[in-house]
């Protein structure tokens, strides 16, 4: 996935889990009443744990998103000249001529 798909995915499940804990604290404190989905009522409890289980999901895709790219590793060398010996420079070479 696309390291800017998993910054914006961060950022909407981070906002649903805000949604999620806020819903859950006016639920606790009687401000709104809790809601009744499928013919069952969601208590508190279940609001927490999606409100978790969202953060956990947007600190994931965050980390996804927003981590370092390791660095590449990029062979260095000398350039290669033409007409020069392949040879390391330390190596002995036997002289071209033998005339003192």
């Amino acid at each position: 996935m696309n390291r800017e798909v998993s910054k914006f995915f961060s950022g909407a499940f981070g906002g649903i889990a805000y949604a999620h804990a806020g819903y859950a604290i006016a639920a606790s404190n009687g401000i709104i009443d809790e809601p009744i989905f499928l013919g069952r009522k969601w208590g508190v409890g279940f609001m927490w744990t999606e409100a978790i289980v969202y953060t956990a999901i947007s600190a994931a895709l965050g980390y996804l998103g927003w981590r370092s790219q390791p660095v590449k590793l990029h062979e260095v060398s000398a350039p290669e000249t033409n007409g020069q010996s392949k040879e390391a420079a330390g190596t002995p070479q036997v002289p071209l001529s033998t005339s003192s």
